[in-house]
């Protein structure tokens, strides 16, 4: 389902008078093709929970090793008496079963508080490149506090905001077939301005409007993947933003020299899910130094929910969070690492989280993960595996009641070009493995 707009600018931006800079965002002969209209709906009591949360980042103290958080009895209290699916959790956290991404998906209304306002509700889509794609619902305070999660990400480096209202404050870049593309404005940051932008050459009136428009709001805080912010790289618009951060999956340590060689700017890695925002950040290799001390991490046994000793490889799981559409207890983020105290405080050390991809098309121009689970998200497959040789021949396995092989086909085509050796597995079956969507590739990020 395509999201529809159904809100004023005066609804989006409850708190914001000054109106000028969206509009000229907007409006620029250069802009992109925006396709869609998003505002924080921050009101006066929204936006006083967000400064009550960003002093807890200051003044929360992390756990200690060995020990759950001082807030935890509370928390799982809260979620007993207010959350459905936890309502008979007990209140021993170890004896507590783990939860799963499937679990959530299939029965996400299970997860809502009982004092969450429906009339706040906003819905995210993960983008389905380890496993379905799945709503995550959350509220206006709970989705504007990823600024002040990265603002203590920056702050750290003496790195801050202008929180001035006629600049464009941060510029989230993609590199996709298709996505949703906005100017907004942030309350949390005066009315600064907050763009979405797409950098295919098919959503702008011209290729180089890309760089007219970047160069002329010089972004302070620019936004990606690793793939948009390598594609941003090859357009070269010429601007200085003050950092670059990278999220969504794992930045490895030649792509971000080369970004900060290229822009001049220190280059963070976070460690991200869209079931919770931000976790932790890397500004050197292996080490993600946790940023949230209401979002406990725990290291669980793959085989069993039973936390693996200190410095040991296992999934990360997490509980907490401050989101009353999707409270999280025990989570299982299906991704490994290991937990170290670094000077007392909690890293995620040797993390194996979501390592990019590299497809090719025919004519070896990439292609996002992205787009091709968006387009096989419209094919009905219970899950699927996709490899892409060093010749940019294809192995496809998909598995499901109803497949039609003819479509598959097509769809594959479609992405990657009618040129490109195909060898397609079908079954009924599920293979034993829990993992629904599986991307692997032999090119390396060195062709693009």
């Amino acid at each position: 389902m395509n999201p529809v707009e159904g809100l004023t600018d005066r609804q989006r931006f409850p708190l914001i008078d000054d109106l000028r800079l969206l509009h000229r965002l907007r409006q620029d002969e250069s802009a992109p093709r925006f396709n869609f209209a998003s505002g924080d709906r921050l009101d006066g009591a929204g936006l006083e929970k967000v400064h009550e949360y960003r002093r807890s980042l200051d003044t929360q103290p992390f756990w200690l090793p060995g020990q759950l958080p001082a807030w935890m009895t509370t928390f799982l209290d809260w979620c007993q008496r207010q959350v459905p699916a936890y309502r008979d959790i007990g209140s021993c956290f170890q004896a507590i079963p783990t939860l799963r991404r499937p679990q959530i998906a299939a029965r996400p209304w299970q997860y809502v508080a009982a004092e969450a306002r429906l009339e706040d509700m906003l819905v995210f889509c993960t983008s389905g490149t380890t496993e379905a794609p799945m709503d995550v619902l959350a509220d206006p305070v709970s989705q504007a506090c990823w600024l002040p999660q990265l603002e203590s990400i920056l702050e750290r480096d003496r790195i801050r905001f202008d929180r001035e209202g006629q600049k464009v404050a941060i510029c989230l870049v993609c590199d996709q077939k298709d996505t949703l593309t906005y100017a907004s404005l942030s309350t949390w940051l005066g009315g600064a301005g907050v763009l979405k932008i797409n950098l295919n050459p098919e959503e702008w009136s011209k290729p180089e409007d890309r760089c007219v428009y970047l160069e002329r709001y010089n972004p302070e805080i620019i936004t990606g993947d690793p793939f948009s912010l390598w594609s941003m790289a090859r357009v070269a618009p010429r601007i200085r933003p003050k950092a670059m951060v990278s999220s969504a999956m794992t930045l490895h340590q030649g792509a971000r020299q080369l970004l900060q060689q290229q822009f001049g700017c220190p280059v963070y890695d976070i460690y991200s899910l869209t079931e919770c925002r931000m976790i932790a950040v890397s500004t050197e290799p292996a080490r993600y130094r946790l940023i949230r001390p209401e979002l406990y991490v725990e290291i669980l046994s793959p085989d069993s929910d039973i936390a693996v000793p200190e410095g040991a490889v296992g999934e990360i799981t997490v509980t907490g969070g401050n989101n009353p559409f999707l409270p999280l207890v025990r989570y299982r983020t299906g991704d490994f690492a290991s937990l170290k105290y670094v000077d007392g405080h909690p890293c995620l050390c040797d993390l194996e989280g979501r390592s990019p991809v590299i497809f090719l098309r025919q004519n070896r121009e990439f292609l996002n993960p992205i787009d091709i689970s968006r387009a096989l998200s419209k094919v009905a497959l219970a899950g699927f595996t996709l490899h892409q040789r060093e010749d940019l021949s294809l192995e496809f396995s998909a598995w499901g009641a109803e497949l039609e092989a003819r479509s598959l086909e097509t769809t594959l085509k479609q992405l990657f070009g009618d040129a490109i050796p195909l060898q397609m597995t079908l079954s009924v079956e599920s293979p034993p493995s829990p993992q629904k969507v599986k991307y692997t590739s032999e090119i390396n990020e060195i062709e693009i």
